[in-house]
C-alpha cells in the first residue's frame, strides 16, 4: 500500500490561474548557528503576498546534528525538537501553499537513528500536505484562455504541467557535476520540470527535445518540447563544515519558476484559424 502511495502523482487544480510561480524551498538547516533566517523569511513573505505563488519543501529544512554526524552537535544552537518548532512557525503563513514535502539527508539521519520523521510530522501538522520522502511528481492544472471565448463551448482550455522533485544525493563540488545530477533525472522520470536540491548551488538549465504532436491531428508532426532543470540553493552562510570541507561559497537563495498556460493562433482569417494551447516555462535566480 505504501509503495502505491509513493508513486501516486500529486494533483493540484489551479485552473483559476493561467500563470503561477513555484518557489522550491530547501536546505534551510534550521538549528545551525549560521542559517540566514532573514533571507528565508523574505522568500516566505514573497510567496505569502502573491496569490499565484506556491512552494515545494524539498528537504534539509532542519540541521539535525547528532554526536556522530557531519554537522557538529555542539555548533547547533538548539535541539532538533526546538528547530522543528521554529521551522513550523516560519512556514505557518504559507502552509496552504505547500504542494509537496520531501525528506532530506539531515532529517533522514534522525529517522534512521530513532525512527522519528520530522517531515512526516510537518505534513501532518500542516493538514496532511502530500508527503513523498524519496521524491515525487506534482501535476498542476492551469487554464489557458481561448481567443474564441465569445463562442459557446470554446471558452478556455486546461493544461497540465508536471514537476518532479527529490532532495538529491552525493557531494559534487563543480557546477557541471551538480547540473549533471539534474540531467540524470531526465533519464529516470518524464516531466516538464525537475527540481533537485542538496548541493546549495542555484542553477537553471533546460533541455529541448523533439516529440510527436497530438496523434489525433490529421497530420502528426514533431515539435520542440522544453524541459526545465532546477538546482535549488541553500541558506547557510559560509562557515562550519561547509568551510572546513572547502566547498565554494554560493549566493544564498533559490530559483523562482514561472509557468504559464498560453494560446497561439495560426492562419490569416478567423474562419481558417487554428488555435494551439501550450505551456511556457521559465525560471530566474
Amino acid at each position: 500500500m505504501n509503495e502505491d502511495y509513493q508513486y501516486q502523482i500529486v494533483m493540484k487544480d489551479l485552473r483559476q490561474f493561467s500563470q503561477i510561480y513555484v518557489v522550491p524551498l530547501s536546505d534551510f538547516h534550521i538549528g545551525c548557528g549560521h542559517t540566514a533566517i532573514e533571507i528565508i523569511q523574505g522568500y516566505i513573505d514573497w510567496i505569502k503576498e502573491h496569490e499565484n505563488a506556491f512552494t515545494i519543501l524539498n528537504g534539509d529544512l532542519l540541521n539535525c546534528a547528532t554526536k556522530d554526524s557531519t554537522p557538529e552537535l555542539f555548533e547547533d544552537l538548539i535541539t532538533p525538537d526546538d528547530a522543528y518548532k521554529q521551522l513550523r512557525e516560519l512556514l505557518e503563513p504559507i502552509k496552504g501553499k505547500v504542494l509537496m514535502i520531501t525528506r532530506g539527508g539531515h532529517e533522514g539521519e534522525i529517522f534512521r537513528k530513532v525512527g522519528h520523521d520530522y517531515m512526516a510530522q510537518l505534513s501532518y501538522d500542516f493538514g496532511n500536505v502530500p508527503y513523498k520522502p524519496d521524491g515525487g511528481m506534482i501535476g498542476l492544472i492551469l487554464r489557458a484562455s481561448s481567443f474564441y471565448s465569445d463562442k459557446p463551448n470554446r471558452g478556455s482550455q486546461t493544461l497540465i504541467t508536471t514537476i518532479y522533485a527529490t532532495h538529491g544525493w552525493g557531494g559534487a563540488r563543480t557546477i557541471g557535476a551538480k547540473i549533471k545530477k539534474t540531467e540524470d533525472l531526465v533519464l529516470a522520470v518524464h516531466a516538464d520540470c525537475y527540481v533537485l536540491s542538496h548541493d546549495h548551488t542555484q542553477a537553471v538549465h533546460r533541455l529541448n527535445m523533439l516529440e510527436p504532436s497530438s496523434w489525433g491531428a490529421p497530420q502528426p508532426y514533431l515539435k520542440v518540447k522544453r524541459k526545465l532543470l532546477i538546482n535549488t540553493g541553500g541558506f547557510i552562510e559560509y562557515s562550519g563544515y561547509i568551510q572546513r570541507k572547502g566547498y565554494t561559497p554560493q549566493d544564498l537563495g533559490t530559483p523562482r519558476i514561472r509557468i504559464e498556460a498560453k494560446s497561439k493562433r495560426y492562419g490569416s482569417s478567423r474562419k481558417g484559424q487554428r488555435e494551439e494551447h501550450y505551456l511556457d516555462l521559465h525560471a530566474s535566480i
